[in-house]
């Protein structure tokens, strides 16, 4: 079985989603998304376009996103058209990006898990936990404590 980031969604450039979207994994955007985005590995293709927040640890638009983006790794592309404010750890601007908004650097992490409302219980490098596998996480950290208590 496939872990969580080796998933791999693609938005069609003919499709329309309203609502959120919540993904452990890598997410493709050629088509438009009338809601937030949250998710490890983002991509908005040239075609794309989100109406509302993004989140994630690695963002790259090509496209156009219409409301806040928070990202540890945000690259904009020079065909990029960003028309809200930004919260990054890590900048990168192609020339011809366009961007209409403030741009807040953070030297601390950020909480790119808005959506789901649950924090990472273990910093890793390419993984998030959420819904289920942060419970399983939470539960067998807890377990681990009791049993070092007893000792």
């Amino acid at each position: 079985m496939k872990s969580p980031n080796e998933t791999f969604a693609v938005l069609a450039p003919n499709l329309v989603v309203s609502g959120n979207l919540v993904s452990e994994g890598n997410i493709h955007v050629d088509g438009t998304v009338e809601g937030d985005v949250q998710t490890v590995h983002l991509t908005i293709g040239a075609s794309g376009v989100v109406k509302g927040r993004v989140f994630g640890r690695e963002v790259k638009i090509s496209g156009r996103v219409v409301g806040s983006i928070t990202a540890c790794e945000l690259v904009l592309e020079e065909s990029a058209v960003v028309e809200g404010d930004i919260h990054y750890q890590s900048l990168s601007v192609a020339r011809g990006a366009r961007m209409n908004g403030n741009c807040q650097f953070s030297e601390t992490d950020l909480d790119i898990t808005a959506l789901s409302g649950k924090r990472p219980v273990a910093k890793t490098e390419d993984a998030l936990a959420f819904g289920d596998a942060a419970m399983e996480a939470t539960s067998a950290s807890k377990t681990t404590t009791r049993a070092k208590t007893a000792q």
